[in-house]
């Protein structure tokens, strides 16, 4: 009977170990966002290393001016270049950022991990995307190495992700401290 006891006492201790092994805390999250016309970027939480890091994974391109009517006067050309600059200015390279994360900041994104189920790891098949063409995509490598990919068009995200990179992003705009980039931040929010 002892031995039957002990062998029932160390199954549930087994069990009870590959409970906490497997749990959904994450030691690095990266959520991207690939919008159409404006210039990409991706969001990487390190949460063993404690930082934030963003920056923009496309090569910087701005498109050249459409070419200007055959027989454009002098005074037209130059104000398809100045439009064309003032396009280049508004819209500059994003600088990317190192930003440190502090104790609650990482609690937080582990409590929106922690509670994510199986089905919020999988992209929602019944949500249609947004028209304009917009893409995400959200990277999470958990603590025992099970590595998740979700997103897909913008729109068909699942809650879950939703509020997670949502807390990311936030993270950011809280935390960035270049001029570029907070303004790159109130342009995208104006879409």
């Amino acid at each position: 009977m002892k031995y039957v006891f002990a062998i029932i006492l160390l199954i549930f201790t087994t069990v009870g170990c590959e409970k906490k092994i497997n749990s959904n805390e994450a030691k690095f999250v990266k959520f991207g966002y690939y919008p159409p016309f404006i210039q990409h970027f991706e969001i990487i939480a390190n949460l063993s290393d404690k930082s934030l890091i963003f920056y923009n994974p496309s090569q910087y391109l701005i498109p050249p001016p459409p070419p200007p009517p055959k027989h454009a006067s002098d005074k037209e050309l130059d104000n398809r270049r100045i439009e064309h600059q003032q396009f280049i200015d508004d819209n500059p390279k994003l600088e990317p950022e190192y930003l440190e994360l502090n104790e609650d900041e990482i609690k937080a994104i582990q409590k929106i991990i922690t509670s994510f189920t199986e089905n919020d790891f999988k992209e929602d098949e019944k949500k249609y995307p947004v028209i304009d063409g917009a893409s995400t995509n959200t990277v999470i490598v958990l603590k025992d190495n099970r590595i998740y990919s979700i997103g897909g068009s913008e729109g068909t995200n699942s809650n879950k992700e939703i509020e997670l990179t949502s807390k990311l992003y936030s993270l950011f705009k809280q935390k960035s401290k270049t001029r570029i980039n907070r303004q790159f931040i109130q342009k995208l929010e104006k879409r």
